[in-house]
């Protein structure tokens, strides 16, 4: 009976169907895809778009502050776009890495930042140097699962 229900097991693990094929290429284009919108779902102060990035139970790291979860860094970016006196824009962001291996990407980045507030007031400009880890999500779009970054 035992060898029965080996065998059996053996056979359901036989039906079971293979994974899907990776094409790496193609996940690094996606990530560079997703890192691309980003600066543009800013400037449209599009908030779903914005946090949309991230996944549900993402860690973001900044030097000299706390970590941050998903809710804490929506509700930093309603803030910031409710602020009608202030703006903040990113630049394209300079990739100079992307690694995937299999459902993980990590990407190496600089960010610009722009950030201008009431008028006559001079714009401040930071560059963040930043480690972004990226997880397929189950629907297969690539979320941000850990990011780290500081200033240059």
């Amino acid at each position: 009976m035992m060898v029965a229900g080996v065998a059996a097991a053996v056979l359901c693990a036989c039906n079971t169907p293979p994974a899907p094929a990776r094409d790496p290429a193609a996940d690094r284009a996606a990530i560079e895809r997703v890192l691309r919108q980003w600066p543009l779902d800013v400037a449209d102060r599009n908030a779903a778009a914005v946090c949309g990035i991230f996944a549900p139970d993402v860690v973001l790291s900044a030097a000299g502050g706390p970590d941050r979860n998903h809710d804490q860094v929506c509700m930093q970016f309603d803030k910031l776009f409710a602020d009608s006196q202030h703006t903040i824009s990113y630049a394209d962001p300079e990739i100079q890495d992307v690694f995937v291996d299999g459902d993980l990407g990590a990407v190496r980045l600089i960010w610009t930042l722009t950030t201008t507030g009431p008028p006559g007031t001079a714009p401040v400009v930071d560059r963040e140097q930043g480690l972004d880890i990226f997880a397929r999500q189950p629907d297969g779009s690539w979320k941000i699962r850990i990011s780290y970054a500081y200033s240059l």
